[in-house]
């Protein structure tokens, strides 16, 4: 027995031991870790740094001379980017003006209720619920004509080509499509209401999306069509959605931005990816098949910027401010607007560059390396760089 209690004791003095020999060899790993960081701090304190002015600061000094540009005569106007020209369309006029604030052209446009379409050197204007519509350059007015039914919506390509979706007394609606002379080349009559077209890269051929309602449930479906082909090429099963923008991408791929997801298709009509979200829809914006959704969740009352970089199948998910509220997209990043800033992101969801906002502004385009800021009666500028 007393060489049995005497093994005991010599076991725990040994484990003893051996909990204090650990012990002393994790303080002086400890110790070694904390002498690495030290002799190395330079290092790591650069490395910081750098990726923090790796976030371009611009700063956010308003433009003088020319700006502020004033809209004295509508608070409701529209801004859109016309080549290298600003085109801002109020209720009474279309004006041009340089990335300077210079007042290239003044155009009378009479229209009740006008709203501007532009892309590359040619804006679409039509008057919404009317039958006037036109179509100018930043040299000169093209065309200007009247549609056979009140205009619902429309849509220009770069080349000149106008698409025209109107009201009809047989049939819910009817889609027009002209060529960039003005004359009438395509005809279609539609049993479902179309609410969002798109023409191909070529101009000679276009998506359209119909709306479906059933119990109270929206859906949308997508039709291609040619113009030279009476007969459609193709049509899509219904996708519970109200479609609201549709987008080719450069190798003719088609993304389409619902309500409540977005999707992608091939050139054959056939579903790719899809990426469903939930919360209210606070902002969106569509280019060349690349997308950007803001949703603010009803529950956790989080605000996610969702980038999708020609696929849903792998969004990006940044968090953005509680105060986020306009995003747009072009050059290959996404402009987020928040109450105090605007941040640009690459689709891999980095930030690249950010300005500060002293005043309170509502929606901004972006030309070249300036942000032109929209308030409620007049345009500012910032420079923009990246």
């Amino acid at each position: 027995m007393k060489k049995d209690k005497v093994d005991s004791i010599e076991k725990r003095k040994r484990k003893k031991t051996q909990k204090s020999l650990l012990r002393l060899l994790i303080l002086m790993l400890i110790a070694a870790f904390c002498v690495f960081l030290y002799m190395n701090r330079e290092n790591w304190i650069s490395g910081v740094e750098n990726k923090i002015e790796s976030i371009r600061q611009n700063d956010g000094v308003l433009a003088e001379g020319n700006f502020p540009l004033k809209v004295a005569d509508d608070s409701d106007y529209q801004l859109q980017v016309l080549d290298d020209k600003l085109a801002l369309l109020s209720n009474s006029y279309l004006y041009l003006y340089s990335v300077q604030g210079e007042n290239a052209d003044t155009r009378q446009i009479t229209y009740t209720r006008p709203v501007i379409k532009t892309k590359g050197d040619y804006a679409l204007c039509f008057e919404h619920g009317g039958t006037n519509f036109r179509v100018d350059r930043t040299d000169d007015l093209v065309y200007e004509r009247d549609a056979d039914d009140l205009i619902i919506t429309g849509a220009v390509s770069n080349s000149g080509y106008t698409a025209l979706v109107t009201e009809s007394n047989t049939y819910s609606c009817s889609i027009y499509v002209y060529d960039n002379n003005g004359k009438k080349i395509y005809t279609r009559n539609c049993v479902e209401r179309v609410n969002e077209l798109s023409f191909d890269n070529d101009s000679k051929g276009c998506i359209f999306v119909e709306l479906n309602s059933e119990k109270g449930e929206v859906s949308s479906v997508l039709q291609r069509i040619r113009f030279e082909q009476k007969e459609g090429i193709w049509e899509t099963p219904a996708i519970s959605t109200l479609c609201i923008e549709t987008s080719f991408t450069e190798d003719g791929r088609i993304c389409v931005i619902g309500d409540n997801m977005c999707a992608y298709y091939n050139k054959k009509g056939q579903l790719e990816s899809m990426y469903t979200y939930t919360g209210t829809l606070l902002s969106y914006h569509v280019n060349n098949g690349q997308a950007a959704v803001l949703i603010r969740s009803d529950e956790t009352r989080e605000t996610n910027l969702v980038l999708l970089d020609g696929s849903a199948e792998d969004p990006v998910i940044v968090t953005a401010n509680q105060s986020a509220s306009y995003v747009r997209v072009g050059d290959e990043e996404a402009y987020l607007m928040s109450g105090d800033n605007i941040v640009s992101y690459s689709f891999s969801g980095n930030a690249v560059a950010t300005v500060s906002l002293d005043n309170a502004y509502e929606r901004f385009v972006k030309q070249g390396d300036y942000l032109f800021l929209m308030s409620y009666n007049k345009i500012d500028r910032v420079n923009f760089d990246e």
